[in-house]
């Protein structure tokens, strides 16, 4: 079976005998003080960030419940759907949740959001960018009004990140109530380490980082992550290997674009949707191609497809083909 459903690498960052280099020089007997400060040193030096603004957690999942524990008491909002650990970690502190929906199309109306924000004044609100599930981009207007109107009434607007490499770069609001999450388990395809980030400013970094662990993530997890941004030639290539893979992703499914709504993405999936979408993620199913179906009422119309090697993209192109000729 070939996993479409997980919205991870398909290959590893690193080669057998890079990780078999780091394993070796990894104190394991110590704990990973020095480890944790070298990693946030390669990684803000990649991104010309500065390392006293980051923190990391075992994957970027923790920082949500983080942000979620300390800034969402009184109440948490966000676009429906999006991620669906927003409502789960807002469950975990009984905190009221509230979702703004969007249309039929899966769009967003942002004079509807922010009416809504002045309306239920959450204290967090939290929002995919790219948009997971979907894999649009909102504008940079629409974030800004976001952080305004947060803002304006005393709380703080949350942007997650997981996706944003596969996009192009975006602007983005600043200021101390505005977080950003990142992970290392989508682009940088180390899912199965954990590891993920937080980046804020002031205050909101200590409020965030004040329920942290001392040693939050693991030596081996953060010596694996620091030798992928310290080989940059390495990295290029795998990220190179990774947007080629969203591109032939793309590439299979504008054969049935007629037949299955697909939205533009800027992740490392596609979104499909419509009355034919289940019914072509479940023949590919059924050929050994696991997609993503949901059984939530708002994306029961929806199928999901994660990028996967590039030698298993010529059988889903004929796949997608034969599919769409017993369809016409």
């Amino acid at each position: 079976m070939i996993i479409m459903d997980r919205n991870t690498s398909p290959i590893s960052p690193l080669s057998d005998e890079a990780m078999m280099e780091v394993l070796s020089r990894t104190k394991i007997n110590e704990y990973p003080s020095a480890e944790i400060d070298h990693f946030k040193k390669v990684y803000a030096d990649y991104y010309n960030i500065n390392p006293d603004n980051i923190e990391v957690a075992n994957g970027s999942d923790e920082w949500i419940q983080k942000v979620v524990m300390t800034l969402g008491q009184d109440g948490v909002m966000t676009v429906a759907p999006d991620f669906v650990m927003y409502e789960e970690y807002s469950a975990q502190i009984d905190a009221k949740f509230i979702t703004v929906p969007c249309d039929e199309h899966y769009r967003f109306d942002f004079d509807a959001v922010i009416a809504q924000i002045d309306q239920e004044k959450p204290s967090l609100f939290l929002i995919s960018m790219p948009h997971n599930p979907t894999g649009q981009l909102f504008k940079y207007e629409e974030l800004k009004r976001l952080s305004d109107a947060m803002k304006n009434i005393g709380g703080y607007l949350v942007i997650d990140e997981a996706y944003a490499e596969f996009g192009p770069d975006f602007d983005k609001p600043s200021g101390e109530h505005v977080l950003i999450i990142r992970t290392l388990s989508k682009m940088y395809g180390i899912a199965g380490l954990r590891v993920g980030l937080v980046i804020a400013e002031g205050e909101t970094f200590k409020k965030v980082t004040s329920i942290n662990h001392p040693y939050p993530v693991n030596s081996l997890s953060l010596n694996l992550s620091s030798k992928i941004f310290e080989d940059k030639e390495a990295l290029a290539d795998f990220i190179d290997y990774q947007k080629k893979s969203k591109e032939m992703l793309e590439d299979a499914f504008d054969k049935v674009s007629e037949k299955v709504n697909v939205i533009e993405s800027y992740t490392n999936f596609v979104f499909t949707y419509g009355d034919n979408a289940v019914a072509l993620g479940q023949y590919l199913m059924d050929n050994g191609y696991r997609c993503r179906m949901y059984n939530n009422e708002t994306l029961k119309n929806v199928v999901r497809y994660s990028i996967i090697k590039h030698e298993n993209y010529d059988r889903l192109n004929k796949l997608i083909s034969e599919w769409g000729n017993q369809n016409v």
